[in-house]
This record gives structure tokens, sequence and C-alpha cells, in this order.
């Protein structure tokens, strides 16, 4: 069930990206930065994480789903946003002491308009 995301987990997040140290920045290979450059020939690194940046930045009302279930420990949501006019499902995890980002997806959305 979608909920509204936190302020307070966005910001935290948009503060890391923003940062854009890749040191606390982790982008998953098969699941986040190939299935992006699909969407977004010829992008870089820096365009992944600018795409998050607009997508969590742009919207009060970002709604998504927590997710429970992954490896490592700290506060993953998932949710659908649009960037350069291509929506895209992303999944995030704030790890513990907000230390560092994971990007697991960036994707196009494969069920539809709904996490």
């Amino acid at each position: 069930m979608e909920k509204r995301i936190p302020d307070d987990w966005k910001q935290a997040v948009l503060d890391i990206l923003k940062e854009g140290d890749l040191d606390r920045i982790e982008i998953r290979e098969t699941s986040a930065r190939i299935p992006f450059c699909d969407l977004f020939p010829f992008a870089f690194s820096h365009d992944l994480i600018d795409a998050f940046i607009t997508g969590l930045g742009r919207d009060d009302d970002l709604m998504g789903r927590q997710i429970h279930d992954m490896a490592e420990p700290g506060t993953v949501w998932e949710f659908i946003f649009t960037y350069r006019q291509q929506k895209i499902l992303g999944k995030l995890c704030l790890t513990l002491n907000n230390e560092i980002v994971i990007i697991y997806s960036a994707h196009a959305p494969r069920k539809g308009d709904r996490v």
C-alpha cells in the first residue's frame, strides 16, 4: 500500500545525493545503472543521481511503498517519479545513521503507475 514518503527521509537522502560523494552513494549495476542507461543512452552516474534529486525534490507529497526485506540495514522506499518525461521506478535505501544511500532500482515501471 502506498504512503506518503516521510520528509525527513527524503531530506536525508537528498543531502547525500546533492553532496555527490560517491563514497556515500552505492549504485547497483544490474538493477539501476544499466536499466537507467537503457532509458537514457549515454547517461553517466551523475545523471542517475540527478534524476533522483529531481524526483525526490519535485513532489512534496511523493507516494511510495516502504520495503522491509532488503539485506542491508536501513530504511528503503520504492516509488515512481518522472525524469525527462520518462516514468522511473526507483528504490533507495538510507542506511542506519544516514551514512550511505544505496540506489537499488532505476528502471521503467513494470506493473503500471503504482508501486
